[in-house]
């Protein structure tokens, strides 16, 4: 029963410790002061600087800093890709009104990119607006 309980503790202590380092290995590639307050999911962000991140051994998986913002935030996304690679890289929202959601992320050279599904209040957002989205882009700088 003791060496069950020191394999679990082990396999525990193992499975953390590859989590700290995959989150240390994050990769920021993506730094952008965005103007105005935006949505993922169900979580509304404000207006700030953020950088988006890859997170290793995760695919799809983006990770979301801003400094006001108590933690990182992760967010699912599939990737897409486009038939002229970006010259720039740019974080593209769908707008409806005043309500901004984070629909894709591009970066420079790459055809390549990540796509965010449409959360349930970005589908009653565009239902009630019976038109089509507006496609605003924020060009931004890549870092690494």
């Amino acid at each position: 029963m003791k060496r069950q309980g020191c394999i679990l503790h082990t396999v525990t202590l193992a499975m953390f410790v590859l989590l700290a380092v995959g989150m240390g290995h994050a990769q920021y590639q993506v730094r952008a002061t965005i103007p105005f307050n935006f949505t993922i999911g169900t979580r509304t962000y404000p207006a700030g600087e953020y950088a988006f991140g890859s997170v290793p051994y995760s695919h799809g998986t983006l990770i979301l800093l801003n400094r006001t913002a108590p933690g990182p935030a992760y967010i699912q996304t599939d990737s897409t890709d486009i038939r002229e690679t970006p010259t720039s890289t740019k974080l593209v929202f769908n707008r409806y009104g005043a309500r901004y959601f984070l629909s894709q992320i591009w970066r420079a050279g790459n055809q390549f990119g990540q796509q965010l599904n449409k959360s349930s209040a970005e589908i009653e957002m565009a239902k009630a607006e019976h038109s089509p989205a507006q496609l605003v882009a924020i060009n931004v700088v890549p870092h690494r």
